[in-house]
């Protein structure tokens, strides 16, 4: 408190702190002047008069040492309310993260790798600046807008991962991502999460009321979710499916252009594309991180969802690496068996015990599958698959070697007890 006082007294104003000062000084000579007059004084009435001057220049006194503990106390509401806003802050952005990482997990099954919740990010965010929407909603729409379909979580992967065409019973249930992704986020303390429950919500609606989950329209749609619809629709378009190679820029734009009205708000698409003419082909690109560092970077979180048996996190956290520009090929490599490596060393030291190492190496396991369903989907070299599949006997050879090993450590109690009761 002491150090707090200090810090905001020195924030005062120099003119200020001077006018204080000489308030004091008057206001202590007076009273001085006024006790030596009521002693010193002639008559009564003068000593009367002195006391009464004595009495106000008191009061004046007590009511400058109050204002200035009022000042210095309202300095002291005022830092701490910034501190508690700072903290509410960074408190709301790591609990979006937190969803962002399982968002990004069920997206590496689904997508590019996480790689498409992030662009939602930064679209929407571009659009809501273009179109002037209060600062704070812009910053809160970096972190929310990359939610919308944490729904998908509830999708089961058969559904999720078919590469036909769904049937119409199917589709019912992909759709059910939007209701189950507001069900998720929603009635949260964190305003982003809030926002983010109202994006997962609408951003399926259309203009025109034909969309789902609950076939509003217009201006009924929120406008946050009108801005998820427009960037969500054009990265889809841009980019690779198994299905379907991305369409041109050009071509992707016309399509929009089509739906203009029906699908998205007009003012909005227009202001979206008015964005796209300024930015040109590079769009879609984004400055891509320092590869030993997002390696680096990766290798650090892989391991501590390892040692949390966090598999949601691994996958984000590999999801991530690919999008920073890390080859999937090179993610055995890179990321996993290190990780791998680092946790037997953990093991050895007694730093984590056999149960928790064996479930890191199943963890990694599933990652290795996703990644290799990851190459499947992008058509990439043999090669590719084949340093996949060695990575993945590598892991279940671990995995059978740690049950061998815990299975031996089981017969070998039993027979240390059975010794025992025969004593």
């Amino acid at each position: 408190m002491r150090k707090l006082t200090a810090d905001t007294s020195k924030a005062s104003e120099p003119g200020e702190g001077a006018g204080r000062a000489w308030r004091w000084a008057l206001g202590v000579a007076v009273g001085l002047a006024a006790a030596a007059g009521a002693v010193l004084a002639p008559g009564p009435a003068m000593t009367g008069a002195c006391a009464f001057v004595l009495a106000v220049a008191a009061g004046a006194v007590g009511w400058l040492a109050g204002e200035r503990h009022r000042e210095v106390l309202e300095r002291e509401i005022g830092d701490r309310s910034s501190e508690l806003r700072r903290a509410l802050t960074e408190l709301e952005i790591a609990q979006a993260e937190t969803v962002r990482r399982l968002s990004m997990a069920v997206e590496f099954r689904d997508e590019d790798t996480g790689a498409h919740i992030e662009r939602i990010g930064r679209f929407s965010t571009l659009l809501a600046e273009q179109i002037g929407l209060e600062e704070e909603l812009c910053e809160r729409m970096v972190h929310a807008a990359p939610l919308h379909d944490v729904g998908k979580v509830a999708i089961p992967d058969a559904i999720l991962l078919k590469p036909g065409k769904l049937t119409v019973q199917e589709r019912a249930i992909v759709e059910t991502h939007a209701e189950e992704g507001h069900r998720l986020l929603k009635g949260s303390s964190s305003a982003i999460l809030n926002l983010a429950a109202t994006i997962a919500l609408s951003h399926h609606e259309k203009w025109d009321g034909s969309g789902y989950p609950r076939g509003v329209g217009g201006e009924a749609i929120p406008i946050e979710g009108r801005i998820v619809a427009i960037a969500d629709v054009f990265d889809a378009l841009t980019s690779d499916r198994v299905y379907r190679r991305a369409f041109a820029l050009g071509e992707a734009v016309e399509m929009m252009r089509a739906e203009r009205g029906k699908h998205f708000d007009p003012v909005l698409l227009d202001a979206f594309l008015e964005l796209l003419g300024s930015s040109g082909p590079d769009a879609r690109e984004q400055v891509r991180a320092d590869p030993i560092a997002v390696a680096d970077s990766a290798l650090e979180t892989f391991v501590t969802a390892l040692q949390r048996s966090d598999a949601e996190m691994a996958e984000g956290a590999v999801a991530q690496a690919i999008e920073d520009g890390i080859a999937a090929v090179e993610l055995p490599g890179e990321v996993i068996e290190p990780a791998l490596r680092r946790l037997a060393e953990l093991r050895e030291r007694g730093e984590i015990d056999a149960e928790r190492e064996r479930a890191a190496i199943g963890i990694a396991r599933r990652v290795l599958a996703t990644v290799r369903r990851y190459i499947l989907g992008r058509q990439e070299e043999p090669q590719a698959l084949a340093r996949i599949d060695e990575s993945i006997k590598t892991v279940e050879g671990l995995l059978e070697a740690r049950a061998d090993t815990e299975a031996g450590g089981a017969a070998r109690e039993r027979g240390t007890r059975r010794a025992h009761a025969l004593r």
